[in-house]
C-alpha cells in the first residue's frame, strides 16, 4: 500500500499518529511562525536546538515503553527561558521541544525498521501517551512557570544584564581576607 491507502487499511492507527503527532506538529508551527521574530539570539537558539537533537539521538530510551519523556529539551528550554528573560519567548518552548523529540523519535522508527512501507509507525503512535505530545506540553508548563520566576527574581535584581561598578558593589579596595 502506498500513498493514503494505508490510512484507510489501519484507521486506528491513523487516529493514534493524528493525535500523537499531527496536532503537535501544527501548534509547533503555528507557535514558531507567531513568535519566531522575537527571538534576539537565534544562532544560540539553533545551536541549543542542535545540542539537543544530537542529545536525543544518543540518550532516548526508544525501547519497550518508547514514550522517551524525559528529554534534554525539557531540561534545557525552561532554563534558557529563565536565563535568557525577554531574548526568548516563553512559547517558543513548546515547538522547540517537539523539535528536540521529533527528530530523534523520527531516527529511532527509521533504525527500527519501521519505515518499509509506512513510516509514520511507532512515530507519534501512542496518540496521548507519546512522547510527541506530551513532552513538549510538559516543557510548556515549566517554561511558563519558570519565566514568572524569572520576572520575579529580575524585579529583585537577579540576573542582572547591567556590569556591576566596583564602587556600587562594597568592594572598597582593601583586602579583606582574614590573615
Amino acid at each position: 500500500m502506498h500513498g493514503i491507502d494505508w490510512i484507510f487499511a489501519d484507521y486506528p492507527n491513523a487516529l493514534r499518529t493524528l493525535v500523537g503527532f499531527i496536532i503537535p506538529c501544527l501548534v509547533s508551527f503555528g507557535l514558531f511562525l507567531k513568535y519566531v521574530r522575537q527571538i534576539k539570539d537565534p544562532q544560540t537558539i539553533l545551536g541549543f536546538l542542535l545540542f539537543t537533537v544530537t542529545l536525543g539521538l544518543f540518550t532516548q530510551y526508544w525501547g519497550i515503553t518508547g514514550l522517551h519523556l524525559f528529554t534534554g529539551g525539557f531540561v534545557l528550554w525552561p532554563v534558557l527561558i529563565l536565563l535568557l528573560g525577554d531574548r526568548l519567548p516563553w512559547p517558543m518552548a513548546y515547538p522547540l521541544a517537539f523539535v528536540g523529540t521529533f527528530i530523534p523519535d523520527l531516527y529511532g522508527a527509521g533504525i527500527a525498521n519501521h519505515w518499509t512501507g509506512r513510516w509514520f509507525f511507532g512515530v507519534g503512535g501512542a496518540s496521548f501517551h507519546d512522547g510527541l505530545f506530551l513532552v513538549p506540553l510538559e516543557t510548556l508548563v515549566a517554561a511558563a512557570l519558570l519565566h514568572h520566576i524569572g520576572i520575579y527574581l529580575r524585579k529583585r535584581g537577579y540576573f542582572d544584564r547591567r556590569a556591576i561598578l566596583p564602587e556600587h558593589s562594597g568592594f572598597n579596595g582593601i583586602d579583606q581576607r582574614s590573615k
